[in-house]
Formats: structure tokens, sequence, C-alpha cells
């Protein structure tokens, strides 16, 4: 009975060591967004965030040690959000004439309106201003405004007073986010 009740024992145990095995083969294979994944290396961090993508772009290993992931994934409608929110809040000389611009977007293409320019110079102005922000080659600063802008939008539409001083014009790297494609 003994030698019956041994041998059972290490049935289970090869097979609990073996199912053991399997999950963590299976888990690094999908990976997986729970923080105790990290103890097997198939953590898949989530950067959601403005600011966790900024943080990641100084240094990416750095970044990625720190959280003890295995992999990363991008929400890039998420940071493109942040990025517009950041837009509206601060309202950046670089971005605006007056504090009446609004900012959103819709999908890849930013929106500037301001109903508060009115004539043709206060438009072409700018028009000079958004265009040299959006086709500009700005010092590859993770954090410039510039950078961002080119790297998670398209192209940037503006809206004036009128109907037809609407201006749209296609960022310089047309939006090719590094991790989004």
């Amino acid at each position: 009975m003994n030698l019956l009740l041994s041998r059972t024992w290490q049935i289970v145990a090869v097979l609990v060591i073996l199912l053991l095995i399997a999950t963590c083969f299976f888990l690094r294979l999908i990976g997986w967004h729970h923080p105790a994944a990290k103890y097997i290396g198939a953590y898949n961090h989530r950067v959601a965030t403005l600011g966790e993508y900024i943080r990641y772009k100084l240094d990416p290993k750095r970044f990625r040690d720190a959280r003890d992931a295995a992999s990363l994934s991008f929400d890039c409608e998420r940071i493109r959000d942040d990025l517009v929110k950041l837009s509206q809040s601060i309202i950046s000389p670089e971005l605006s004439i007056s504090a009446e611009t609004t900012v959103w977007r819709e999908g890849r293409t930013l929106h500037l309106a301001d109903r508060s320019i009115a004539g043709s110079e206060a438009f072409a102005a700018w028009k000079n201003q958004i265009s040299k922000l959006a086709t500009t080659q700005h010092p590859r600063v993770t954090g410039h405004y510039g950078t961002l802008l080119q790297a998670l939008f398209a192209s940037v539409t503006i809206h004036g007073a009128n109907a037809r001083e609407d201006f749209s014009v296609e960022t310089k790297r047309g939006g090719e986010f590094d991790q989004c494609g």
C-alpha cells in the first residue's frame, strides 16, 4: 500500500511540474498583463499615456527594465487624446494666436479652430505658423511638441472665422507613430 501511494504521488508531482512548465510557455507565448507575469518573464506592459510614451522614448531599455516587461504594447488612440488634451489646456504660442483656440481630433487629423481670427492677414500668419510646425524637421528632442505632433498625426487642419478659411497640411512624417505603424 505504501508503495502504491508513493508511486501515485510521484505521478501527480510529475504532472504538476509539466503543467507549470506548459503554463509558463503559454504565458510567454501570448504575453500577460498581470504583474505576476514579471516573475516568469511574460509581462506585457501597456503604454497608454503621453507621459509614459515620452519616458519610453527618452530611454527605451531603462523604461522596459523599470517595469520588468518582456514586451510593450501602445494604445495610440489614448496617447493621441492625451496630446489633444495637452494642446487644449496650454494653448502654446506655436499653435494659436489667441486664447479662443479649440483643439480636437478626428482619427489621425488634428483640428484647430479659432473663430476670433477674421481677416486674411491674421489667418495667413496662423497658416504659416502651423505649416512650419507640421512640416519642419524639429530637433529630435523626445518631448518637443512638433516632434510629437508629426509622430502622432498625419495632418493638421485649421479653421478660421469664415468657412472658406479652412486650411489643411500634412505633417512631415505623415503620422508614422513608431510603435503603431
